[in-house]
């Protein structure tokens, strides 16, 4: 073997290492499963599933000391994952075919949100500590979130990822689920162009 082929190879092999590397770096999830040989861009089709919430043990975010709690009431999740039904047919269908039931060539979203915590105070914190001050509390936000997309049976990929936030950004935070519904809508962004893809 010459010097010049042995060149070209190392080369080739420094240019694949390094497409990797960057394809790793990409994805823009806390993480992602994605069973073997699947193609999710090949579907043309989507439907979104109601999105449900299941808030873990630990969705709870202080108010003044550790604690404290800070409750998410059911009309608030249902709210949440209202909205979140909402950007992911906004952002899938600027891509798909937005379907209405599942089928054997249709992708299947499936999203949970998994912990939600409010930039300002919600009418649940006040029952939690009578003291807070609704035009001056203010908290950095955030949610967290989980998606298997699916076809058929079939598991296709499991994703899951959070946004969280911190006061320090400079950004005035005048809604009370500001920084949730920013990560939700993020989220749905980079799931539908992740899907359009790979």
């Amino acid at each position: 073997m010459n010097r010049n082929h042995i060149r070209t190879s190392l080369i080739g092999s420094l240019i694949l290492a390094s497409s990797a590397f960057t394809t790793a770096m990409a994805v823009p999830f806390d993480t992602l499963t994605v069973s073997e040989e699947t193609q999710l861009a090949a579907y043309e089709k989507v439907y979104i599933a109601p999105v449900s919430v299941n808030l873990t043990e630990d969705t709870r975010r202080n108010i003044r000391d550790i604690n404290s709690e800070r409750p998410v009431t059911p009309q608030d999740q249902a709210r949440r994952a209202d909205k979140f039904q909402k950007y992911l047919a906004r952002d899938f269908g600027k891509r798909f075919e937005i379907v209405e039931a599942p089928a054997d060539d249709v992708l299947v979203i499936e999203a949970t949100i998994t912990q939600l915590a409010s930039t300002r105070p919600t009418l649940a914190d006040a029952n939690v500590n009578v003291q807070l001050d609704f035009s001056r509390s203010i908290y950095a936000g955030s949610a967290s979130y989980s998606v298997n997309l699916q076809a058929g049976d079939l598991v296709l990929a499991e994703i899951a990822d959070s946004y969280d936030t911190t006061l320090n950004d400079g950004r005035p935070r005048i809604a009370i689920w500001q920084d949730a519904d920013a990560g939700l809508s993020l989220f749905s962004r980079q799931l539908a162009r992740y899907v359009a893809k790979n």
